[in-house]
């Protein structure tokens, strides 16, 4: 009797221990999920700042907020590198007390000046656990103290070509040791802050040189030049010669079909035309493909008509200013305000996006389109046994084996972690969908070699077909999320087509 109330008493302890256990994984998935949403919450916010031309101090402020707002103990702060690379200023830092910013404020970088001065001066992140006992904080361990600081992380901020830019600091009340995840998003943060400086510096640069265009002649860092009235160069500045690579007597009195292609030089003679015939004052925006060259640029182009005393136009004069860099970091943000920064496939919002698009056309049509949701098998002990580095690699190459599974017309999509969601936009029956997601789920069984790594996972596919499993966009989703369920629930490393009477299951 007492053997068999033991034996009773061991199994409910043993079951209950592998409950606990399971519901506490589950719990850090879902936390480690929601700071990946709330981070690309941050990172939305700021882009959509930056695409509306907000103040840096702005952005920079919201930079520092996000981090703040969802990892509540961290103290953060950006300082920015003078134009001489010498001194650090306060970029922004909302939550650390005044007289700790005002001591700071225009620091002399090098090493011992504490985590930032150090981290600038080096271009290396400086990771301090114990402020109270590191020697970069000698001098300014007593005002640390008083701060109530006890911890300093430094991660610098790099420009595209590597050049230092100023630093994103986090600090902490006690002493801290940084995790890989805490890492990941101190190295997150001060590249979302390269953007931020980045695109300041090309606005502050767009701004020179219109304040030079008022000088036009005396200040030659635009491209002037002059054309009579059919269209024939009468001058070119010393830019512009250099542009065009040939000297002022090989351009005056040749048009732009000279140095233009066929397209673009009928276009600027159009334009040319609404000055010198209508005396309209133009402000275009050009993209040129210079055909001696080989040069495409894009340029902010003022032409404007030239007047005799009596009113008659007897000439143009053209300003343009080189605007290409500054178009290349719009398009850049752009980019990353719609892709997934580590597998470069549409983020869940470009894709919502084009689902909706997708689901009007199969209205209209009276056709149908799959929607699939693929749940990485096994990804989890890459993480873990080999580091993060190597699981982004893993995210990559999955990401580059489902698209190589993919028509043209069909879009994958990174919506977080190791998910990903599938849209066909046409297929004839469930069964086509069925193949597709098969061929991908084969293809995910291929080992990946991987930094002298052999990796093998999995994958577990659902798929919801329209209208036949949801009319709509989010009947649709949840028909797809609960077979991707279902194919969870029964083995892993399988596809599933979403059936009526399937029941919700979670993990």
């Amino acid at each position: 009797m007492v053997a068999a109330v033991l034996l009773l008493v061991c199994g409910t302890a043993a079951a209950v221990y592998y409950f606990v256990r399971a519901n506490r994984t589950h719990a850090r998935d879902l936390i480690e999920r929601k700071q990946s949403e709330q981070r690309e919450q941050t990172r939305n916010r700021v882009l959509e700042l930056l695409a509306h031309g907000a103040p840096l101090p702005d952005i920079l402020g919201a930079i520092v907020r996000g981090v703040e707002q969802h990892q509540p103990t961290m103290l953060c702060g950006i300082m920015l590198l003078d134009g001489e690379g010498r001194h650090l200023a306060i970029g922004a830092a909302p939550s650390l007390p005044g007289f700790f910013c005002d001591a700071l404020n225009g620091i002399e970088i090098g090493i011992g000046a504490c985590s930032c001065g150090t981290a600038a001066f080096t271009g290396q992140r400086i990771v301090i656990e114990d402020i109270r006992t590191h020697p970069y904080w000698a001098s300014f361990r007593e005002l640390a103290g008083r701060a109530g600081l006890g911890a300093c992380w430094s991660e610098p901020i790099r420009s595209a070509s590597g050049k230092v830019l100023g630093t994103f600091g986090i600090y902490y009340r006690q002493t801290h040791k940084p995790t890989d995840a805490e890492i990941s998003l101190i190295e997150q943060t001060a590249n979302l802050a390269e953007i931020a400086l980045g695109r300041s510096h090309a606005d502050q640069a767009l701004r020179e040189n219109e304040k030079l265009l008022s000088g036009i002649l005396e200040n030659v860092s635009a491209y002037i030049y002059m054309k009579d009235t059919r269209g024939r160069y009468l001058f070119a500045n010393r830019l512009l010669r250099e542009r065009f690579a040939a000297p002022m007597e090989e351009i005056v009195g040749y048009d732009d079909s000279k140095f233009y292609d066929a397209d673009t030089a009928a276009r600027m003679r159009r334009d040319d035309l609404r000055v010198l015939q209508d005396g309209e004052t133009l402000e275009t925006e050009e993209t040129n493909l210079n055909v001696l060259t080989g040069v495409t640029q894009v340029f902010m182009t003022v032409k404007l008509p030239l007047r005799h005393d009596d009113g008659g136009i007897y000439a143009l004069c053209g300003i343009s200013t080189d605007i290409t860099e500054r178009k290349d970091i719009e398009e850049h943000m752009q980019h990353m305000a719609q892709y997934d920064a580590l597998t470069h496939l549409p983020n869940r919002a470009l894709f919502n996006d084009r689902l909706q698009q997708a689901i009007a056309a199969a209205s209209r049509n009276r056709a149908r389109l799959a929607l699939m949701f693929i749940d990485l098998d096994r990804f989890k002990p890459v993480n873990d046994t080999y580091g993060h580095g190597v699981g982004d690699l893993l995210l990559g190459e999955v990401a580059l084996r489902i698209q190589d599974c993919l028509r043209e017309s069909d879009t994958a999509a990174r919506i977080g972690g190791d998910e990903f969601v599938i849209l066909l936009p046409a297929v004839e029956a469930e069964q086509d969908a069925g193949k597709v997601g098969e061929k991908i789920r084969l293809a995910l069984n291929q080992p990946f070699e991987l930094a002298g790594h052999t990796l093998q996972i999995g994958s577990s596919i659902g798929v919801a077909v329209y209208p036949e499993h949801g009319s709509e966009e989010k009947r649709l989703v949840k028909s797809a999320d609960i077979a991707m369920y279902h194919a969870k629930k029964n083995g892993r490393n399988n596809v599933r087509i979403y059936q009526t009477g399937m029941r919700e299951v979670s993990e």
